[in-house]
């Protein structure tokens, strides 16, 4: 079950957060220039999250309920 959280959601958070963090730590606005292969990095991030990444962490919660 570990396992699947930081695969299906930890990991593609990680992600994310570190090209934001690589974009710009203190000020989004600063001038940095973002290449195309990291908005493709956070494109492909939100499509997943969209699609099955939610819904994927949603379960997770519900199967970790139950073994409460």
């Amino acid at each position: 079950m570990t396992d699947q959280i930081y695969y299906k959601v930890q990991y593609p958070l990680k992600k994310a957060i570190n090209i934001i963090k690589r974009i710009d730590p203190d000020d989004p606005f600063n001038g940095k220039e973002i290449t195309r292969e990291e908005l493709a990095e956070i494109d492909s991030f939100l499509r997943l999250w969209n699609s099955e990444g939610k819904q994927n962490l949603q379960d997770v919660i519900s199967k970790l309920k139950k073994i409460q």
